[in-house]
C-alpha cells in the first residue's frame, strides 16, 4: 500500500513516542506497543484519510467481514475458529455494533404512541361491548320485581305452609337478589392498612414488601404524589433506599396503566441489544449440547452464534428499510425465509455434516431458539417491571 501522510519515512523517529523503545526508520509501528512510528503532528486531513482508509480500503477488516458474512454462509465462523482472524472483525464487538445500529434504525420507524393508542382503543371497544351485552340496571330491577312477584304469589297460594317452609321461600328471594345485585359490602375492596415505620421494621422481608407496596400504591392513587421525598415525609416513613424504591415502583406501575405500557415498551426496546447479547450464550450452550459429539468447544459454538445473529440483524434491517422505502409489508417475510436458508447453509458449512443430519439439527435449533426466546421474553418483561 502506498505510504502517505504520517506514514511517510521522513516523519519516522528513532524511538517510540509512547513507550520510548528504540526504533529504526524502517519501522512503521513500534514492535513493543504497536503505536505508529511518526513525529508528524496530527492534522485534520491525516485524521480523515486514516479514518476512511480503514473503512473502505481493499484489505479492511470491516469489508472482509461483511462480504464474507453476507455471501459465504458459515465461512467466516469456520475461518475464525481455525485461526484465520487477522482480516475479520472481532465477532463479539461486531455483533454489538451491528445490533445497536439495527435497533437505532428500527426505533426510527416504530410508533410507540400509535401502539399504545391501539391498545387503548381495543380496551375501550371491549368495555363498550361488555356494557352492551351486560344486564342494565333497569333490566335487573324488572327481573328482580318479577321474581319477587312470582314467589309472593306462591306464598299467598300456600298459606298452609309451615313457618319453616315460608323461611325456605324467603331464602329463595334473598338468593335471587344476590344473584342479580352485588353486595356492596362484599365487593368493596378491603381498606388498605397504613403501618407506622416502627411496625414495618418488625415485619419479615416479604410482609414488609407487600405492605409497603399496598400502602404506597393506595397513597399514590389517592394523592397522585410523584415526589418520593414528599410522600415518605407525609407518611412519616424513613427515606431509606428500600422505601424509596418501593414507592418509585408504585409510580412506575401506575404509569403502565396510564400510558398503556408505552414507557415500559420503550425501555425494553432500548435495552434489547444487550438483553439478546446476554441470552445468546445460553443459545450457544444449547447448540453445544446438540453437537456434543462434535470437536468444537463452547466458545467456537458461541462464535458461530454471534455471526449468525449478526446476519439476522443485517437482513432484518435491510427488510425494514425496503418496507419503508416502498411502503410494503411483504419484504420482512421474504427476508425471514432467506435467513432460514442462510442458517441451514451456515450450519452445513461450519459443522461439515450431511444434508439429513443438518436438516434435523436445523429444525431442533429453531425449536430451541423459540423456547429460549419465550423464556427470555418472560424474564425480560418481568425484570423490566422492577427496574425501568
Amino acid at each position: 500500500m502506498k505510504e502517505k501522510g504520517r506514514f511517510l519515512k521522513q516523519y519516522r523517529g528513532n524511538k517510540c513516542l509512547n513507550c520510548n523503545v528504540p526504533l529504526d526508520s524502517i519501522d512503521r509501528y513500534c514492535h513493543n506497543c504497536g503505536q505508529i512510528n511518526t513525529t508528524k503532528k496530527l492534522s485534520f486531513k491525516d485524521f480523515f484519510d486514516e479514518f476512511f482508509a480503514s473503512i473502505f480500503s481493499y484489505d479492511s477488516r470491516l469489508r472482509h467481514t461483511i462480504t464474507t458474512l453476507l455471501f459465504n454462509p458459515g465461512k467466516i465462523s469456520k475461518d475464525y475458529v481455525e485461526g484465520k482472524r487477522i482480516k475479520y472483525a472481532n465477532p463479539f464487538r461486531f455483533y454489538l455494533s451491528v445490533s445497536i445500529i439495527f435497533f437505532i434504525i428500527n426505533g426510527l420507524f416504530i410508533d410507540f404512541d400509535g401502539f399504545s393508542a391501539g391498545i387503548e382503543e381495543d380496551i375501550t371497544k371491549g368495555k363498550e361491548a361488555l356494557e352492551k351485552t351486560g344486564i342494565s340496571e333497569i333490566d335487573k330491577t324488572i327481573a328482580l320485581d318479577s321474581i319477587k312477584e312470582h314467589i309472593n304469589k306462591q306464598l299467598e297460594a300456600s298459606e298452609h305452609l309451615s313457618p319453616q317452609g315460608r323461611k325456605i321461600i324467603n331464602n329463595q328471594i334473598t338468593k335471587a337478589e344476590g344473584d342479580l345485585w352485588f353486595d356492596k359490602e362484599k365487593t368493596k375492596e378491603e381498606a388498605v392498612v397504613y403501618y407506622k415505620q416502627n411496625q414495618i421494621d418488625t415485619m419479615s422481608f416479604v410482609k414488609k414488601t407487600t405492605s409497603l407496596w399496598s400502602m404506597y400504591d393506595d397513597y399514590y392513587d389517592k394523592t397522585g404524589q410523584k415526589s418520593v421525598y414528599k410522600a415518605l415525609t407525609e407518611l412519616k416513613h424513613n427515606k431509606s433506599p428500600f422505601n424509596k424504591y418501593i414507592y418509585h415502583r408504585a409510580i412506575k406501575t401506575n404509569s403502565i396503566n396510564d400510558n398503556y405500557g408505552r414507557e415500559l415498551l420503550e425501555f425494553i426496546f432500548n435495552k434489547l441489544p444487550f438483553i439478546i447479547f446476554f441470552f445468546l450464550p445460553f443459545f450457544a450452550l444449547a447448540i453445544w449440547f446438540l453437537y456434543v459429539r462434535n470437536s468444537f468447544n463452547y466458545m467456537e459454538h458461541l462464535v458461530f452464534t454471534f455471526h449468525t445473529q449478526t446476519m439476522f440483524f443485517i437482513l432484518i434491517g435491510i427488510a425494514i428499510l425496503l418496507d419503508q422505502i416502498f411502503a410494503s409489508s411483504t419484504t420482512l417475510g421474504i427476508v425471514m425465509l432467506i435467513f432460514l436458508f442462510y442458517l441451514y447453509k451456515a450450519m452445513r458449512k461450519f459443522y461439515n455434516q450431511g444434508r439429513a443430519k443438518t436438516i434435523v439439527k436445523f429444525l431442533l435449533v429453531n425449536v430451541l431458539f423459540f423456547i429460549l426466546a419465550v423464556v427470555g421474553s418472560v424474564i425480560t418483561i418481568t425484570g423490566s417491571v422492577f427496574i425501568f
